[in-house]
């Protein structure tokens, strides 16, 4: 069926599922002939489940790992009802609020700053489920930018790197096309466009070849409805936490014990390694916090 068709079946727009293609979360086949859409019965399914679940509010970055087997069904609904739940208490606070309001007959009679501070008492919560539930977003989306994997096989020919991305997208379960054969291929996963290379790492003196996965357009995968300054916040985090909890935990586990510990070279090579760690990191999060905003602008 055409995209008409699908429209009229789905309930869903044809503007809406062409963006739910872009976004990943469909990928219908294409005629050869004139190289329009034709949506299968299954394609139809898919577009029906989104519906039900975009009714439901759930996030698309949520309803595309249901949909890629990343997690099950009842694991996205169980996370969306406790979103809903916490929106609820709020609802309920603010609608307590405003009925306090209506009681009232005049601004002078309203005092604001005990009105804040029963709704901040309230908004922690929240605020703070929120920021996860965000962060988690950003998180995953930041994964599936960029991927390594090592192949089974030698790589020395396109066919046989092809062979690698399908070998790989099969362990994974994942809907993988080539759409350019060579030693630089590109490929899609879920509609999103991505490119890949192989790199060699020495390994104990032996050359071990690994192939990196970029994804050719970072926007088509940044989260969507979370402020530019909290997105970046969340990647520089992203990029840092591995280092800071390092840290913490080697402050936690010597606690009164650092000066014993920084008395041999041992330790002082420890503390430095881990200070580069942390500068490194920090510079790659320093360019991604700043250089960002070039990027979300085009969008």
């Amino acid at each position: 069926m055409n995209i008409k068709q699908a429209q009229q079946f789905s309930g869903i727009s044809a503007d809406n599922i062409r963006f739910y293609e872009k976004q990943g979360l469909l990928c219908p086949a294409r005629n050869p002939e004139n190289d329009y859409r034709e949506y299968s019965e299954k394609d139809l399914q898919t577009l029906k489940l989104i519906r039900v679940l975009r009714m439901l509010d759930m996030p698309l970055e949520q309803i595309k790992a249901v949909l890629f087997g990343r997690i099950t069904l009842s694991q996205a609904a169980g996370a969306q009802k406790e979103r809903l739940e916490a929106r609820s208490r709020q609802l309920l606070e603010a609608i307590r609020l405003c009925s306090e309001l209506v009681t009232l007959s005049g601004l002078e009679e309203v005092d604001p700053d005990r009105l804040l501070l029963q709704a901040d008492s309230s908004s922690p919560e929240g605020f703070f489920q929120g920021w996860l539930h965000d962060y988690r977003r950003t998180a995953l989306a930041e994964h599936e930018k960029r991927f390594t994997f090592l192949p089974d096989g030698a790589v020395t020919t396109p066919q046989e790197f092809s062979a690698a991305l399908f070998r790989y997208a099969e362990e994974h379960d994942l809907e993988l096309v080539v759409t350019k054969e060579s030693m630089y291929p590109e490929f899609t996963i879920g509609g999103i466009e991505y490119t890949a290379q192989r790199n060699y790492t020495a390994v104990c003196g032996c050359p071990v070849a690994s192939i990196a996965c970029e994804v050719m357009h970072p926007e088509d995968l940044e989260p969507t409805g979370i402020s530019p300054v909290r997105r970046r916040v969340q990647k520089l985090l992203h990029l840092l936490w591995l280092p800071i909890l390092f840290f913490l935990f080697l402050l936690l586990t010597h606690r009164g014990q650092l000066g014993g510990l920084f008395s041999s070279w041992e330790g002082w090579l420890l503390l430095v390694s881990l200070l580069v760690l942390i500068g490194v990191m920090s510079f790659r999060g320093w360019l991604l916090f700043y250089n960002e905003n070039g990027k979300t602008g085009k969008k």
